[in-house]
């Protein structure tokens, strides 16, 4: 029996990979074992996207999540590190190809671009 209890981290079968591709380009690639339907809506559904996006592990707590997953559209995600003042992250949607990729801006930073979703086959 796993004495893990719920909060506690897990070795991943998927690990993230973090690639700085220049000043203003970082790209993040997780490979997700799941219909492509199903994480496009994860990632576009606020329902969903509360579900999953910020883990129990790191200690906080999304306390708000605005998504308007169109072109154009923005995101606006307020996080709480434990007892610290609450962090606002939001940006805009530039590429939306249901089940397919999905790419938006972070504008609280640099101006970073994130490529945040694309089907397996790396369609773009």
């Amino acid at each position: 029996m796993d004495a893990r209890t719920e909060s506690e981290p897990t070795a991943t079968k998927n690990p993230t990979t973090v690639e700085r591709k220049s000043e203003r380009e970082l790209v993040v690639t997780r490979t997700i074992n799941g219909p492509a339907r199903i994480v496009f809506e994860a990632f576009t559904k606020p329902e969903l996207f509360k579900r999953w996006w910020v883990p129990k592990s790191f200690g906080l707590t999304l306390l708000s999540c605005e998504l308007d997953v169109r072109v154009g559209g923005r995101y606006r995600l307020v996080i709480r590190p434990g007892a610290s003042q609450p962090m606002e992250f939001y940006g805009r949607y530039i590429e939306v190809t249901p089940h397919t990729r999905l790419v938006w801006t972070n504008e609280e930073g640099d101006g970073l671009r994130g490529e945040g979703w694309q089907d397996a086959a790396g369609h773009a």
